[in-house]
């Protein structure tokens, strides 16, 4: 098991969750003194839904001049630019709790490879343009649902992490040395406090640098790995 997650983290992070699944879609009180008429004292998020740990991925492409990326959520989304293959997003039918995440660079061959590494800085090795492209960890990301913002100034410089073990070109082969890479822990973050996800809700997910990065290596990606729960079918879609 790794060094963020244990068995009993795993248990409290479902348990909330659960808690969050039930006050959102069974509310004891619609407002503070105002009991929810329909509210059942018997029913229960853990068996009305299938909740199951999953995970959420999301990518952009890393251009230059540009100080903001938007990372569409929802599978749905089509007047923004078009779904990686290796991407995973939110069902509309679906809720989601986010309990980490993680933040990665990547450069893959094309647009429709699958086969690329995930990279928690960028490596000289690997990005040409690594000098420049650093600039990115200066960056934060934000969360708005529905016009509110429940996640700001979350600084990108958490997920930067270099290995003991890193890819070097001499004197070894590039291809001899691998990056340092734990998938468990590498380049995550505990999500405090919970935030829940609807595929029914208007989510706006950003990344924004300080300025815009000069220079970037062609394909070059920006890849958010959300580690959470799951509640499938649990929201109805209009």
């Amino acid at each position: 098991m790794s060094d963020q997650v244990n068995g009993i983290v795993l248990r409290e992070d479902f348990k909330a969750a659960a808690k969050i699944f039930n006050n959102a879609f069974n509310p004891m009180y619609l407002s503070p003194g105002v009991k929810n008429p329909k509210y059942d004292a018997n029913w229960d998020a853990v068996t009305a839904f299938k909740l199951t740990q999953s995970e959420l991925r999301l990518e952009q492409p890393l251009v230059a001049n540009t100080s903001t990326f938007l990372f569409p959520v929802l599978s749905n989304i089509q007047n923004q630019a078009q779904q990686f293959p290796s991407e995973i997003r939110l069902n509309l039918q679906d809720s989601f709790v986010p309990t980490r995440l993680g933040v990665y660079v990547a450069l893959p061959s094309s647009a429709t490879a699958i086969n690329f590494i995930l990279y928690t800085s960028f490596n000289p090795t690997v990005f040409a343009n690594a000098v420049a492209e650093n600039a990115f960890y200066n960056g934060q990301l934000k969360l708005m649902i529905n016009n509110s913002q429940y996640i700001n100034g979350w600084g990108l410089a958490r997920h930067k992490w270099i290995g003991q073990t890193q890819q070097v070109v001499s004197p070894l082969v590039a291809t001899d040395v691998q990056e340092e890479f734990d998938g468990a822990n590498s380049g995550m973050y505990p999500v405090q406090p919970f935030v829940l996800l609807l595929g029914s809700q208007n989510i706006q997910l950003t990344i924004q640098l300080p300025a815009a990065i000069t220079a970037v290596d062609a394909n070059a990606r920006i890849v958010l790995r959300f580690e959470g729960v799951l509640a499938q079918n649990s929201t109805v879609v209009n």
